[in-house]
């Protein structure tokens, strides 16, 4: 079985073995370190002001410095070097920025979301995030249980599905 390569808070070895007494929050973190359970995470819901994850930085701060660089330019040398500037900059903005906010907000949604149990259901409950059994082989792909934010019940998913030994797939 292959494990999740993520780096966590918490190593899968440091939570011991199972109790059978787990919450299922502590199922879900589980299920995510023996790579149980795939996350995908919505990045028009998630990236957007009210979201718990959101950081306007992060999607406006480059392309403000580059709009500020290219002004800088124009005026210590020239339209010509300051609007080439801001052509190339933004171009740039529009090819690497995306990429960029998209790993940053994957992680802080996986941080938040494992931190803590409070952070989990926040995340939940504003929506965005959604889980699906990792398939153990591509036959069974479309047979994959999968459970969405917010409507979906991520307890009785973990119960359902993530509650078994450690060694036992589901």
């Amino acid at each position: 079985m292959k494990k999740n390569t993520n780096p966590d808070p918490l190593p899968l070895d440091e939570l011991g073995p199972r109790t059978g007494d787990e919450t299922p929050h502590e199922l879900l973190y589980r299920a995510y370190l023996l790579g149980w359970v795939h996350f995908g995470t919505k990045l028009a819901v998630l990236n957007r002001p009210g979201s718990p994850v959101f950081n306007a930085y992060e999607n406006w701060g480059p392309v403000g410095l580059v709009v500020f660089l290219s002004l800088y330019t124009i005026l210590t040398s020239g339209m010509a070097a300051g609007f080439s500037l801001l052509a190339a900059g933004l171009f740039a903005c529009l090819l690497i920025l995306p990429k960029w906010v998209l790993k940053k907000l994957r992680v802080r949604v996986l941080e938040m979301s494992f931190g803590s149990e409070q952070g989990w259901r926040d995340l939940w409950r504003g929506g965005g995030i959604s889980m699906r059994i990792a398939p153990k082989s591509l036959e069974e792909a479309d047979k994959v249980a999968i459970c969405d934010s917010p409507d979906g019940d991520w307890e009785a998913f973990a119960r359902e599905h993530l509650n078994r030994p450690d060694n036992e797939h589901p």
